[in-house]
Order: structure tokens, then sequence, then C-alpha cells
């Protein structure tokens, strides 16, 4: 079944920060995830990286049709932790996203208010250094072309707008090409008339694609 968004906002990489706190260490990550277990997953791979450290607090948003949404203060005052960073997420209007803080105890109590603080301030960095980004739903097509034509085709489906996202050069040229969802008739019509003969484009899949990086 086609996911119901064709748009959402997400980050397009993983990135690691560090804030100080009244000598406590907080330690935000924020990576692309697809699903929950892809999550659960990040979380087990900061636990990983940052050994020892005294709570690993988390949220995340995760799936577009059925969107999965968990958080977890992980021993800290409830609502103090994963509560705030839940919120981050959503302040940015973020889906398949993971934000896991890590917090190594600097020996004074920070109380709930600081704590929030302190939380909400890893999370927020952490997804301002990932890079925000929007995800377009996009058609991919197959299609072959002749030496000759390529060059040609090449620089027409550019203009277009078309990804390129495989190129194969055997007996000719084969090449996966992506074009955004609502515009796939068009699409297939234009790569079909540029194709070698014999050769139609073939939709073989639909894939998000990253189109505009946001400052």
């Amino acid at each position: 079944m086609r996911p119901l968004e064709q748009v959402y906002r997400s980050i397009s990489e993983r990135s690691v920060v560090e804030i100080e706190r009244k000598r406590s260490r907080f330690i935000g990550i924020a990576a692309p995830v697809e699903t929950a277990a892809g999550a659960e997953a990040e979380i087990a791979r900061a636990e990983a990286e940052f050994p020892r450290a005294t709570h690993y607090c988390y949220a995340y948003r995760a799936g577009l049709e059925s969107t999965a949404v968990r958080m977890s203060d992980a021993g800290e005052p409830q609502g103090t932790a994963g509560r705030p960073i839940l919120e981050v997420i959503e302040r940015n209007g973020l889906v398949n996203v993971c934000v896991v803080v890590v917090r190594y105890f600097g020996g004074t109590l920070l109380g709930a208010a600081g704590l929030v603080r302190a939380y909400s301030a890893a999370a927020a960095e952490a997804v301002a250094k990932a890079k925000v980004v929007t995800y377009a739903l996009h058609a991919v097509f197959e299609a072959c072309f002749d030496y000759a034509g390529w060059p040609r085709a090449e620089r027409a489906l550019t203009a277009y707008g078309a990804t390129f996202l495989d190129i194969a050069y055997g007996a000719g040229v084969e090449v996966r090409v992506a074009a955004p969802y609502e515009r796939r008739a068009e699409f297939e019509e234009v790569v079909t008339h540029l194709a070698a003969r014999n050769c139609r484009a073939k939709p073989v899949a639909e894939r998000y694609l990253p189109k505009s990086p946001e400052s």
C-alpha cells in the first residue's frame, strides 16, 4: 500500500553534540530511522558508544502510515527527560527520527526545571546539527538508452528535475531514475519518448528522496 504521506520532514544524517550543566555531561544524539526497530537499535548503539553513563533518555517518532511514538525518562524524575525530547521532535514537525540524550551525572542535582532545560537543549542542538530535510515521495522508473541518444536524454531528464539513482553501461545505458510522485504519468511519457527503440519506461518502485535542506 502506498504511504499516505507524500511529503514529510525528518533529518538527513546522524549527529552527536555535547553540553554541560553543573558538571553533568549531556550528549545529544539525533538519527534518522524508518521503523521502531531502527529507533531501538539507535538507543542500543548510544548505550554501547557511551558506557557507564547515568541515564539514556530518548524519544522517537518512526513510521509514516502507523507512526510509533515512544519516550523514556530512563530513571530521571517523571516528565523531565523523555517528554522534553519528544517536544523538540514535535516542535520541528519531524517523523522518522530518534533522539537519545545520554547523561553522565556530575554530582550536583539540577532540579526538575534544570533537567527539562538540559534535556531540551541537548535534543534541540542534536536536531539542528543533523540538518532538517523535507522528503518527498518519488516514482522510480527503469529505462534503457542507446549510446548515441544518451547525452540528449541525460540533459533532458536533468532539466526536467529527475534524480538518477543508478546508471549501468553495457550494451546500452540502463538507468533507474526518479521523479516527483505527482508528475509520474507525465514523466513516464517523457522517459519513454527519449528511451531506445523497443524500450519503455517501466515503473518499479516508490521512494522518498530529499526535497530541500532547511536552514
